[in-house]
């Protein structure tokens, strides 16, 4: 604005010498022409004319032709239009992609693993007929062995398909006990057999005498000796208790005269007996009777099931050497003690079964004089309740030198106690040390570090993904987990098939 009295200036007046306006006179009385306007350029730089300088101080003003250059940055705003800038990489589907990639990897990777060592073991293990140059006798003769060296505890012999049939005493199976070289043959005798002897016998008879009195008549068993108390209680009767007895020296069956005057049938009003034994094999036991016909008199018969064990000598046994026999599942578990003759004559143990229910004797114990306690296991192939509780067998195990293998050359020998039948075809299993066995062995190990340590990548890739912005990236990376786990399963097979077979 002008000040009061005094016009406006062009802003392009020129200055007087002193700086002021001065009076009219000492003023020019030519405008000057306005500055050209500053040039930016990238390449040329930015050019201040001759009067631009002119007006600028001493100290700030450029020497003439000075140029400034430079670059200049592009601004992009609502008012000037951006400049174009290259694709974006957040993407969903480069997400997904990686994590389809990590995917396949980390499964084909232990897989590949593990079939390589599969096929690497199968590779080092052989199985073929052996070949036994025997003596005259049969007993002792010497073979070799195809491939070599053989790698320790792996050597095995036996007759067939090269399957070891546990429990079964004529099968010969021989194999290495690992470093020595020497051959061991697993010998397995029946120890002791189970089965029926004289099968249901008489325990105890019921019979009406006259109106209003009956009898119970108990008959002894094999352990029972003589002053052995029995006492019989009949659940449901008044009174329950019939009273107690004791064998005499002639083992007579025992009677006991019950009144039946307040029975309201002439049969008792149970089913179950209970025989109190209070002998050396002391405990009560049920039986459930028999109805003789005709019913109307009430002739009942309660039988036992008896069975019994028969003990063999084993490789152990002497003559005259003392067996004892128990059931420790059982009740009444002492079943005697026996003396094998000079023969080594077969020892029966009988035992009454009738309180046996579902089960068979699943364990036996036998002490052998004092050499301890052996426990045996059963071998059968159903499970029954007595009476038809299968016959059962059950076998001493152990085992025999018969034979060493070097395992560098392949070369063995055996020697027998007893020859093989003619018709026996022994077959070979072996592995042989063919190196790199450490790699083999952990192949399947090394194969799932690599999946955890591609898996950690994997996860520290997801989260540089949402801390850099690239929420698109991280979420396919997220997302791709469904589709990359199923599509690696489908290549997965396909490969295994291809270079495995499985």
């Amino acid at each position: 604005m002008a000040e009061s009295g005094r016009e406006a200036s062009s802003p392009w007046d020129s200055p007087s010498n002193d700086g002021n306006s001065g009076d009219s006179s000492s003023q020019s009385t030519s405008t000057s022409s306005p500055p050209q306007p500053i040039i930016l350029s990238g390449s040329e730089g930015l050019s201040i004319n001759t009067d631009m300088q002119g007006q600028m101080p001493t100290e700030l003003a450029p020497s003439s032709g000075t140029t400034l250059t430079g670059d200049v940055g592009t601004i992009d705003s609502s008012v000037w239009v951006g400049q174009s800038q290259g694709p974006k990489k957040d993407s969903i589907l480069i997400g997904i992609g990686i994590t389809c990639v990590f995917s396949f990897f980390m499964m084909i990777v232990p897989v590949l693993m593990v079939g390589w060592a599969d096929n690497s073991w199968d590779e080092n293990w052989h199985q073929e007929t052996l070949n036994v140059d025997w003596d005259e006798s049969g007993l002792n003769g010497t073979f070799q062995i195809s491939n070599t060296p053989i790698r320790e505890c792996g050597f095995n012999i036996v007759n067939g398909e090269g399957y070891f049939y546990y429990d079964h005493p004529d099968f010969f199976n021989v194999y290495d006990d690992c470093y020595r070289g020497t051959l061991n043959q697993n010998k397995q005798d029946i120890k002791v057999q189970f089965g029926e002897g004289q099968g249901d016998v008489t325990r105890a008879t019921f019979e009406n005498l006259t109106e209003g009195e009956a009898m119970f008549t108990v008959y002894p068993r094999y352990y029972e000796q003589p002053n052995d108390s029995i006492g019989l209680h009949l659940p449901g009767a008044s009174p329950s208790e019939m009273g107690t007895q004791s064998f005499d020296e002639n083992m007579t069956p025992l009677e006991f005269i019950v009144n039946t005057t307040n029975w309201v049938d002439p049969c008792p009003q149970t089913e179950d007996l209970m025989i109190i034994e209070n002998g050396a094999a002391a405990g009560n036991v049920e039986y459930t009777p028999t109805q003789v016909i005709p019913y109307t008199e009430c002739h009942l018969i309660y039988t036992d099931y008896h069975y019994e064990f028969i003990v063999y000598p084993g490789i152990n046994d002497k003559p005259f050497s003392t067996i004892t026999l128990s059931l420790p599942e059982r009740q009444s578990s002492l079943l005697g003690s026996q003396n094998f003759d000079e023969s080594m004559t077969p020892l029966i143990f009988p035992v009454y079964t009738t309180d046996w229910d579902f089960y068979c004797a699943q364990e036996i114990r036998i002490r052998a004089g004092d050499q301890g306690n052996d426990w045996y296991y059963p071998n059968y192939d159903e499970w029954g309740s007595p009476p038809i509780c299968p016959d059962m067998v059950y076998y001493d195990h152990y085992e025999i030198n018969v034979g060493s293998i070097d395992y560098d050359s392949g070369f063995g020998e055996l020697f027998l106690t007893e020859p093989l039948e003619e018709d026996v075809v022994l077959t070979v299993s072996y592995e042989t040390d063919g190196g790199g066995s450490f790699v083999r062995d952990f192949g399947p190990c090394f194969g799932s570090l690599f999946s955890f340590v591609l898996f950690v990548v994997w996860i520290v890739q997801v989260v540089r993904n949402f801390q850099a912005g690239s929420t698109n990236k991280g979420t396919g990376m997220l997302v791709g987990i469904i589709p990359g786990v199923i599509l690696s399963f489908i290549s997965v097979f396909i490969i295994g098939l291809i270079l495995f077979g499985f």
